[in-house]
């Protein structure tokens, strides 16, 4: 690993354990409005569509929420939305897909206290 990437790899931990899981939903949502999904009701139809259906479906419901992996967030949402978020947050892509990947169960989560997110149509 070289220095450029130690020092990635720190920043993006101290802004994992800076984050307050309270903002999360703040967060996603603010992101999201600056790429071509747009909103947390695409953001769960596109992931839906990359065949996340379980994971989501956990995330919306009730029970513990699965985990996903960086490979699944990249090929549920594809290369150009991630090059977007990158270009946003100014993380790269591989960082921001371990942040994605880490926080998205429990932001959504956050996001969906009665098992829905306005504007996503039921599974």
């Amino acid at each position: 690993m070289g220095l450029f990437d130690k020092v990635v790899s720190g920043m993006v931990k101290g802004i994992a354990k800076t984050v307050d899981p309270g903002a999360l939903p703040g967060l996603v949502t603010q992101y999201l409005a600056k790429t071509e999904i747009g909103d947390t009701a695409n953001l769960i139809k596109r992931l839906r569509e990359g065949g996340l259906d379980r994971e989501v479906d956990s995330w919306l419901g009730s029970g513990p929420n699965l985990p996903v992996t960086p490979e699944q967030v990249r090929a549920a949402l594809g290369d150009s939305v991630i090059e977007q978020a990158v270009a946003v947050t100014g993380i790269p892509a591989d960082k921001l897909l371990v942040l994605m990947a880490g926080y998205l169960p429990n932001a959504v989560d956050a996001m969906s206290p009665n098992g829905s997110i306005e504007g996503t149509p039921p599974a």
